[in-house]
């Protein structure tokens, strides 16, 4: 599951959760982007990220963090990354779990069709998401999308897959402006990292607008 997790929040988890039991996944791997090409601001390090995200999966046996982005110091490629997991699990299928708005901007990633021989993708969306997909973008969309989890698997990749999870409207956007307004985010968060928040003073610096 692929993000910048800036912070992680209860959403994350709860499309986490949810994608364990309705992909019926033998695990499931935060891969938070380390180094990003498409972000114009960077509102918390790599290693901050890393560290929420650790601490708030830490009595979760199930997920697990893959850290290879943010320890490399090279821009951060998502068809690199699978590619790296896939060389390291060769006999296993993989389904890249990400948020509708990422979805959307598919077709402006580093070598994005690639992604389609390594892996399933599967789109997380909120409800105030909508599909607004650039052309060639739109035609991958319609020509590998299936309507079940039973019909994604009986491919090793390239299919689409749109989850219906019980949503909860959550964003990370959402918990930094909570932050850098002083309104009260506790419960957008796990309780381990709203505490790393207050004592980093993250995303307090955060502009508004």
């Amino acid at each position: 599951m692929g993000g910048m997790f800036d912070p992680l929040h209860n959403g994350h988890l709860t499309i986490a959760s949810t994608s364990l039991e309705l992909l019926q996944l033998d695990a499931l791997h935060f891969l938070p982007c380390g180094n990003p090409v498409h972000k114009n601001e960077d509102f918390a390090s790599s290693a901050h990220r890393l560290a929420m995200l650790e601490l708030g999966v830490k009595d979760i046996d199930s997920i697990q963090i893959d850290a290879r982005e943010c320890q490399s110091g090279a821009p951060s490629y998502t068809q690199n990354s699978l590619k790296s997991i896939r060389s390291e699990s060769p006999g296993s299928r993989l389904f890249f779990i990400l948020g509708q708005d990422a979805f959307n901007s598919l077709a402006t990633w580093n070598r994005w069709e690639e992604i389609f021989l390594l892996a399933h993708i599967v789109i997380a969306g909120r409800p105030d998401s909508e599909i607004d997909l650039p052309p060639k973008l739109l035609s991958e969309f319609n020509n590998r999308l299936v309507n079940s989890v039973e019909e994604m698997k009986q491919y090793e990749h390239g299919k689409i897959f749109t989850a219906n999870f019980p949503m909860i409207d959550i964003s990370s956007t959402m918990v930094r402006k909570r932050i850098n307004g002083g309104s009260d985010f506790q419960e957008l968060v796990p309780s381990l990292v709203a505490q790393y928040i207050h004592t980093h003073n993250l995303y307090i610096t955060e502009k508004s607008g």
